[in-house]
């Protein structure tokens, strides 16, 4: 006859605790994705009435703001403004590609990011350059008109 020890179960109960825990932590990783970066999102043509969002003294070439729109329905929105250069403007919605969150251009680097879950955003074209976010941020178009900048907002998909 052979003597096997026999764990309490409350020893075993422990320890399927701890290993599902670790699988499940190992699962959902440090919030970075392994998927590839999508490409920035065309700049789509401008459609409609555009609206003046600031003057184009209060961004200088190289900022970065954020300011407030009315989409077609008439609902508040929030546009993420880049000031590339003397005649370009760049235009995203403030909306993480991740869960939904407000994205702002107030951030520790020269990007646009969100607080929610970290996600940073390149103001150059959108595109995510940390996650856990995978998709670059919709864009409208935008224009300098005189000493106003100009949006064209459109519909959110």
């Amino acid at each position: 006859m052979t003597d096997i020890a026999r764990p309490a179960r409350r020893t075993f109960m422990c320890a399927s605790a701890a290993l599902g825990s670790a699988a499940l932590l190992t699962a959902c990783g440090d919030g970075h994705s392994e998927a590839d970066t999508p490409e920035a999102l065309p700049i789509p043509e401008p459609t409609g009435e555009g609206q003046a969002l600031m003057k184009t003294k209060d961004l200088p070439v190289g900022s970065r703001a954020l300011a407030p729109a009315k989409d077609p329905s008439g609902k508040d929105v929030g546009i993420l403004l880049f000031r590339k250069d003397e005649k370009t403007v760049l235009a995203y919605s403030n909306v993480c590609t991740h869960q939904g969150c407000a994205v702002t251009p107030k951030s520790s680097k020269e990007d646009f990011y969100c607080a929610c879950h970290g996600s940073r955003f390149a103001p150059a074209d959108g595109t995510v350059t940390d996650g856990p976010a995978i998709a670059a941020l919709p864009r409208y178009a935008a224009a300098i008109q005189g000493d106003d900048i100009i949006a064209y907002v459109t519909a959110a998909e």
